[in-house]
């Protein structure tokens, strides 16, 4: 519990400094929020050792891509995709081994369909093609893929927090592409950190107390 207070509390410096553009502080407390977290996934709660190790590598998955994104270019932007689609996909491991409600899965794909029809098809996938062709589209494209799966997956398990995690996660994840491929929105990068630390948070600490 006391590390779980000291990434929250880690999580808003971040939030701070990237309110106020404090470069230097954001390079230490985003990696630093998301290592917290990586320490509660390996030791908060009583779940089996496979949900946990999933778990874990999720979250470490998570900590690489933030890394990654602390910097500009192609390049970190793709590293960063890379290393969040495979914690993903480890998310979406946990949540299987977790349990799997039908109604609860219908549930977030309803919620992923909304998702898709508001932004993605009609905006963020536009976008990706006019930035980066035919090759970046299809990167984007297998992303968008998987994140529905984690949404669906996680929700499955009929653990509240969890599934609200999982949207919120996907909903960070959304706004960051449509800042990247259309435009900047109200919030600016504040609207996608926000999302993202609370919904690893949710989903991590969810899992773990099943």
């Amino acid at each position: 519990m006391i590390v779980l207070g000291v990434a929250a509390v880690a999580a808003i410096i971040d939030w701070w400094a990237v309110a106020r553009e404090q470069l230097t502080i954001e390079r230490w407390a985003k990696p630093a929020t998301m290592a917290l977290l990586v320490a509660v996934a390996a030791t908060y709660g009583e779940v089996t050792s496979d949900i946990r190790s999933w778990l874990v590598v999720g979250a470490i998955f998570g900590l690489i891509g933030d890394i990654a994104l602390l910097n500009d270019g192609e390049t970190a932007f793709m590293t960063g995709l890379g290393a969040f689609l495979i914690g993903h996909l480890a998310y979406v491991m946990a949540a299987l081994e977790t349990g799997w409600s039908a109604r609860w899965a219908i549930g977030g794909a309803v919620v992923m369909i909304a998702i898709m029809g508001v932004a993605f098809v009609p905006r963020i996938l536009p976008g990706s093609v006019h930035h980066g062709g035919p090759i970046l589209a299809a990167a984007v494209v297998a992303y968008a893929a998987v994140i529905g799966a984690m949404v669906i997956t996680v929700s499955a398990t009929a653990i509240g927090i969890a599934a609200l995690g999982a949207i919120l996660f996907a909903l960070s994840d959304s706004v960051l592409g449509y800042q990247r491929f259309v435009g900047p929105l109200w919030g600016g990068r504040l609207s996608v950190m926000i999302p993202y630390h609370l919904g690893q948070a949710l989903l991590i600490v969810g899992l773990v107390t099943t």
